[in-house]
């Protein structure tokens, strides 16, 4: 009888040795380690120590040369500050956004930067993201105005009012009763404001002479067949604003081979390409919105949100415009 009482106070106090050690390894109650960057503990170790901060990035597309850059500069930004990240590519569709944010969820993140396929579709993911204890980033276009309480932070440009300057661009430059083609993205609000932008810009100058004929580039790989369209059913367009400087340089090569020489033509992110065609009397001007500055800018956020510190809740990069009276100044090999 003795005995057995002895081995069940020998249980009893390794029991409790083991409930004291667990509760030192997890001290701070709230799975944060000492800086309060937010973790997890490794699956299966039992050791009590943290994983590394885990960032998904939710790209719209790997296609385009921004979206490329942004990418690079992101996970190169996040490697540096010790933090590990997955890439999702959605191919500039909302349905495999939505599915990506959802298995980056399941694969145990911290924060989640987004940069919208779609702006108005991806409300359910993000709560699912939330609902996880998630933080969200949400870089370049907007979501929707219904989710906009699902996210943490928004980093982007103002994409209005460099609409609204590449406008003012265009009001002096424009000849009388100008027929000015529109290459527009409306699926992405960060794209679609910019035409609004130029618009209102044009509308303030009073240059109500101006006539817009538009196109909705629901297809990014075919720019040069829109571009063909417009020209053919309006011969006498004197300017095209693009939503990007790849659309730009496209319809540019469109115009040329068309034999429409002297049409002005401007473009969206201040790009290598775009300023050696800005260099070489092809594109006219680009509005600079920098995928390195964007990158770098959502990767602090991320970072600060993880370990607790306050995020301004909207942050905005600089846009201005690069035309041919600047041109010489700027650094044609690598982005602006």
């Amino acid at each position: 009888m003795k005995k057995n009482v002895k081995r069940i106070l020998a249980a009893l106090l390794a029991s409790a040795a083991l409930l004291a050690l667990a509760a030192c390894g997890n001290s701070d109650g709230g799975g944060k380690s000492s800086t309060g960057d937010q973790s997890s503990t490794t699956s299966g170790s039992g050791s009590g120590e943290k994983d590394q901060l885990f960032i998904g990035l939710a790209m719209h597309n790997q296609t385009e040369d921004w979206a490329v850059q942004f990418a690079n500069t992101f996970r190169s930004e996040a490697e540096a500050a010790g933090a590990k990240v997955a890439v999702t590519d959605a191919n500039s569709t909302a349905a495999n956004q939505v599915s990506q944010i959802e298995d980056l969820v399941a694969q145990g993140i911290d924060v989640l930067v987004v940069l919208p396929a779609d702006y108005t579709a991806l409300g359910n993911a993000l709560k699912q993201a939330k609902d996880k204890g998630v933080k969200v980033v949400n870089a370049d276009s907007k979501v929707d105005e219904g989710d906009q309480a699902l996210v943490d932070c928004f980093v982007t440009a103002d994409c209005y009012t460099g609409g609204y300057n590449a406008g003012l661009y265009l009001a002096e430059a424009l000849p009388e009763n100008a027929v000015l083609g529109e290459l527009n993205y409306p699926q992405l609000s960060v794209i679609a404001v910019r035409f609004e932008g130029m618009r209102d810009a044009l509308a303030d100058k009073g240059r109500t002479d101006v006539t817009f004929v538009s196109k909705d580039c629901t297809d990014l790989s075919a720019i040069a067949t829109y571009t063909e369209d417009l020209l053919i059913a309006n011969p006498e367009i004197s300017a095209f604003l693009c939503l990007n400087d790849n659309t730009a340089l496209t319809c540019a090569g469109t115009c040329k081979q068309m034999g429409k020489e002297g049409i002005l033509i401007i473009g969206f992110d201040g790009s290598p390409a775009g300023k050696q065609s800005i260099a070489a009397g092809e594109m006219t001007g680009s509005m600079v919105y920098s995928p390195v500055d964007l990158a770098k800018t959502s990767c602090e956020a991320a970072v600060k949100l993880a370990s607790g510190q306050d995020v301004e809740k909207e942050t905005m990069v600089e846009m201005w415009m690069i035309n041919p009276e600047n041109i010489g100044q700027q650094s044609l090999d690598s982005w602006t």
